[in-house]
């Protein structure tokens, strides 16, 4: 048989594929989701004081110079910002920054807080990282199955992923190590670029962990890696706009926990994990069939 072709709109429009991704969406976010909330709370509640804190600092260090000739700066035109400025009130330095000693007992109760539910958090993304995998397989599985007579039952793609999840588990953790290591290499590149040194090492990384599924499905192998770097070689492009996708979802899903909103905080978490999951499986499937070798997949479907 000839290397599959992967139809967007026919896929999407898939019932199969459709109640796979409800289900992945419910499994991944709704349902542990009472548990993180608080924590989530917590987290935004600390990012909410530190952007306090910053603006604090801002405001007291720009009086302290103003304060120090206000006759020479003023007729400079300097001018500071009086909202975040409380004089006479005694500031603490906190995070390498001056504040207010109420906002740091603030921020402390906040972190306190925060830091009793941490294990809630670290249970909740464990789970994310299995069931992405799980539910992963099954969605390119699904997909997989709509190009030609193989098609199966949901619940089959998803034991499916649930027998795969061993593998998927070791390949990605090998994957992890060989990334980690590239990482290090350009750790002083990435650094000279700042937070855009770290958005382009996203983009050229998060490929390789989105194609340790499709790779895995078509040759069963744990040992990905060979298979994935072939695949960046020959289709560069592919695996450049499959990072950018992932990475622009990853920086809105980031924003999830630092601006808690309650209820909306999980109806924005589901809508942008629906457009992961279908970004790190489909459009990971598509990047890799693109370049798969038509002998590897002979008889594969």
């Amino acid at each position: 048989m000839g290397t599959p072709s992967i139809e967007f709109d026919k896929t999407l429009r898939s019932k199969k594929f459709m109640s796979l991704l409800i289900a992945a969406l419910l499994v991944t976010y709704a349902l542990p989701f009472p548990l993180v909330s608080g924590f989530m709370e917590s987290y935004g509640r600390v990012k909410e004081i530190l952007r306090l804190m910053e603006k604090e600092n801002d405001a007291i260090n720009c009086h302290a110079v103003f304060n120090f000739d206000p006759d020479f700066f003023g007729g400079h035109g300097m001018k500071c910002d009086e909202t975040y400025y409380r004089p006479n009130e005694t500031t603490v330095s906190c995070c390498g920054m001056q504040v207010y000693r109420d906002t740091y007992w603030e921020y402390l109760r906040a972190s306190s807080e925060m830091r009793e539910k941490l294990s809630l958090m670290v249970v909740f993304a464990v789970w994310v990282f299995l069931t992405n995998l799980t539910f992963g397989y099954a969605l390119v599985d699904a997909a997989v199955g709509l190009t030609g007579d193989g098609e199966k039952r949901s619940i089959e793609s998803i034991k499916a992923g649930l027998k795969a999840l061993p593998a998927l588990v070791a390949a990605e953790i090998l994957t992890f190590v060989v990334v980690l290591i590239a990482l290090v290499l350009l750790a002083i590149p990435i650094a000279i670029f700042g937070p855009f040194g770290s958005f382009i090492a996203g983009i050229l990384t998060t490929p390789a962990f989105a194609l340790v599924v499709p790779a895995y499905y078509f040759t069963g192998d744990v040992g990905v890696v060979g298979e994935i770097w072939r695949v960046a070689k020959t289709n560069p492009g592919g695996c450049f706009t499959l990072g950018l996708g992932l990475s622009i979802v990853d920086v809105f899903l980031v924003l999830q926990y630092e601006y808690y909103m309650g209820a909306l905080t999980l109806l924005l978490l589901l809508f942008l994990g629906a457009v992961r999951y279908v970004i790190n499986s489909l459009g990971a499937l598509w990047v890799y069939v693109e370049t798969i070798p038509e002998e590897e997949i002979e008889g594969e479907i």
